[in-house]
């Protein structure tokens, strides 16, 4: 990944043995699509592949296994401990040297792996789509608003919803941008169907629908990235204090946890708060009612810049228990999606 946030260059490391079992080693930069296009025409089904595993290098990796060539990929904290001391520029090197060497740190991207970049890609197409949708339906209703404070004559009460209303429903433009909306959210409900992970994990509970479960995939894209529960709860920004506070981060200072992540997570937490009856929604009532027993009664006290606060209020105790209750979700997910991707 560049410095802008691009996934270029991709750096890649050739190693083969001619026929005299020769080792020869060369290197290449893909600076463009075109050339990751034609790195991918020119893999031969028994190519071995070795990179990254989950990132922006995933849908090249899926290109390359669907060409025939055999992807490995190699969690990023096990390539960081085989680093040592050694330059990240070199990490192309360091790849191919390991997946000689050390084949046992690597997984293989197989169907259920390819399914979820799938996933991952339908996603962020359908968001887009979203967005761009609500970007035109915005501009629709300042329009409308406009032309109804500028034209004499007209009643505003009760006018402007109903013809925003009406005109959206006419609009060429809104309507095909819809229209393209609920196709990609078809299709990404349809590949969200074809994985386990889904089918089992997110598809019995109460509330989480394709595009919340959608969200929590893609920001995740494999639970074997992550070696701990702790590693898994600070990406996903579960890092809460006692208080249900986060972590403050100095101005201009960037958190190490995965913004999309932590909004998946929130929208959980408020569907856990929307179905009391719910597994979860359970879970939540029982945290609250443990923190009110442990603090009874609001109280009046002096935050870290010296200000008297109001603590342990009804909103506060709930804020509270509903990140407990998040994070506790994030383990059990942890754990169970662990247990599904270690099974081959």
């Amino acid at each position: 990944m560049s410095a802008e946030g691009e996934p270029r260059p991709t750096q890649v490391h050739f190693w083969e043995e001619d026929a005299s079992w020769i080792e020869m080693e060369t290197d290449s930069i893909l600076e463009t699509e075109d050339d990751e296009l034609e790195f991918v025409t020119k893999v031969f089904t028994d190519d071995v592949i070795a990179m990254v595993l989950g990132g922006s290098g995933d849908p090249l990796g899926v290109a390359l296994a669907r060409v025939g060539a055999k992807v490995l990929r190699i969690p990023s904290f096990l390539l960081k401990e085989e680093r040592g001391t050694g330059d990240k520029n070199n990490d192309a090197e360091l790849l191919a040297f390991l997946v000689r060497t050390k084949p046992d740190l690597f997984y293989e991207m197989l169907e259920r792996d390819i399914s979820v970049v799938k996933v991952t890609a339908l996603w962020q197409i359908s968001e887009e789509a979203m967005m761009t949708r609500i970007s035109c339906g915005n501009r629709i209703h300042q329009r409308c608003v406009g032309r109804i404070l500028m034209e004499s004559g007209m009643c505003l009460e009760g006018k402007i919803k109903d013809q925003v209303k009406s005109i959206l429903a006419n609009d060429k433009i809104y309507q095909a941008l819809e229209a393209d909306e609920n196709r990609y959210l078809r299709e990404m409900t349809k590949a969200l169907e074809q994985l386990d992970i889904y089918v089992k994990l997110f598809k019995p509970l109460e509330g989480v629908g394709p595009k919340i479960a959608a969200r929590v995939i893609s920001a995740v894209q494999d639970i074997r990235r992550f070696p701990t529960e702790h590693a898994f709860k600070s990406y996903c920004g579960l890092s809460v204090g006692p208080e249900g506070e986060f972590v403050r981060h100095k101005r201009g200072q960037v958190g190490n946890y995965s913004p999309t992540a932590r909004q998946a997570f929130y929208l959980l937490q408020d569907q856990f708060n929307r179905r009391p009856k719910s597994p979860w929604g359970q879970k939540l009532l029982e945290n609250k009612r443990k923190l009110r027993e442990i603090h009874p009664e609001p109280i009046q006290a002096e935050n870290k810049s010296g200000k008297m606060v109001r603590k342990y209020s009804d909103g506060h105790i709930l804020k509270m228990a509903q990140w407990r209750t998040t994070t506790q979700f994030a383990v059990w997910l942890y754990r169970e999606w662990t247990k599904i991707a270690t099974t081959e």
